[in-house]
């Protein structure tokens, strides 16, 4: 027996409810091979594409264990659900903690790519000397480029005039997503 993890996508013009009583169809479904098979919900969130014209979708997993045999069986029964947009069966990653939400930390976005691969490089063993100084030679030149470049950008910044920022409301910009995506906008070029 194997874990697998099924991620469902049910379409975002339907309301709570009635996502949730499909969400539930589709976990007795799954029940019927592994009784202690869970959902998590992980929400309404704006599809990356249009998917049969639908740019919302209600997202949830589903954590079973079940044979290779009852797999193809519970994928036959998902492409008979009605309103299901998408349905991936995946082998469920232990090492990646399950079911937690991914989170962006600033902190981590500030710190340059070469300190990276500098801490990597000393942290290898000793024992090959030559790779360790072909790396610290390629982080070093790696570094020169990011100082010319980062010397570039502040001296095209200087320039620059600067105005104060407008505040933008993130329904705004997804109305103009949306208007540019159905095509009544047409972008000058």
């Amino acid at each position: 027996m194997k874990k697998y993890e099924l991620l469902l996508v049910l379409p975002g013009t339907l309301d709570e409810n009635e996502a949730e009583t499909r969400s539930l169809e589709i976990l007795t479904l799954v029940k019927e091979k592994d009784e202690k098979a869970h959902m998590d919900v992980l929400g309404k969130n704006r599809l990356a594409y249009p998917i049969k014209l639908i740019r919302y979708g209600y997202f949830y997993t589903v954590v079973f264990t079940a044979e290779p045999e009852d797999l193809k069986y519970v994928q036959d029964k998902l492409g008979l659900e009605r309103d299901l947009l998408r349905s991936i069966i995946s082998i469920f990653n232990v090492k990646s903690g399950g079911n937690k939400t991914i989170s962006y930390s600033s902190t981590g976005a500030m710190e340059k790519p070469v300190a990276k691969i500098k801490k990597i490089v000393k942290e290898k063993p000793v024992s090959d000397k030559k790779e360790e100084i072909l790396e610290e030679t390629k982080t070093d030149k790696k570094e020169e480029k990011i100082n010319k470049k980062e010397s570039l950008s502040a001296d095209r910044q200087e320039k620059v005039v600067k105005k104060p920022a407008e505040k933008v409301n993130m329904e705004d910009i997804n109305k103009k997503l949306d208007e540019i995506l159905d095509g009544d906008i047409k972008l000058d070029v």
